[in-house]
C-alpha cells in the first residue's frame, strides 16, 4: 500500500530537560522508509478498518540517542 493511501503521524519524544532539537532529516527519512515496510501492512489495514491513523514514535534518551520505536494507532 502506498504512503499516499496511508495516514501516518511521526513523533519524536525525548525526556523533559533534554535540550535536543528535531531529529536530522536523514533519521526522519529512515522512519518514512520504515513505514513503507511490507511487515506493517497488517497494522495499516487494521487502522483503516477501525477509522484510526498509524503513529510511529521514536523515543530518545536524555543524550539524544534513539532507544525505542513504537508503532500504534489512534483516533483520526
Amino acid at each position: 500500500m502506498s504512503m499516499s493511501m496511508q495516514r501516518v503521524i511521526f513523533r519524536f519524544k525525548h525526556p523533559s530537560g533534554s535540550h535536543h532539537g528535531q531529529p536530522s532529516p536523514a533519521l526522519h527519512e529512515a522512519l518514512m522508509l520504515l513505514s513503507e515496510a511490507d511487515e506493517l501492512e497488517p497494522l495499516y489495514c487494521e487502522a483503516e478498518n477501525t477509522g484510526k491513523i498509524v503513529t510511529i514514535e521514536m523515543f530518545q534518551s536524555l543524550d539524544g540517542n534513539p532507544i525505542l520505536i513504537h508503532f500504534g494507532r489512534e483516533d483520526a
